[in-house]
């Protein structure tokens, strides 16, 4: 039971789902994300905040060289969970 809520109770609101089969993609190859040559710094630059407003996260934009992981994917997350506290607490600072 995932967050105290019966599978049968979820069941009848589900509209629809989807499952993809990266392993069997002949276009990924079993990778749903990688740079190509020469994206050296993309994932910098993918994970950069929007005016202190709008933050990314996700593997794509891991810089620690696990993108296109899902361990990957939760260290962004930590990453911009990080930047969003940073940039609040400097802006209570301002207000100070």
């Amino acid at each position: 039971m995932l967050l105290n809520i019966a599978t049968e109770e979820l069941e009848p609101l589900l509209e629809a789902a989807y499952f993809h089969d990266w392993q069997s993609d002949p276009f990924s190859r079993g990778a749903y994300s990688y740079g190509k040559v020469g994206a050296d710094g993309a994932q910098e630059a993918l994970g950069r905040p929007v005016e202190k407003t709008l933050f990314f996260a996700g593997e794509a934009t891991d810089t620690t060289g696990r993108n296109g992981t899902v361990d990957g994917a939760v260290a962004s997350g930590r990453r911009a969970a990080a930047e969003i506290l940073r940039c609040i607490h400097a802006s209570q600072g301002a207000l100070r």
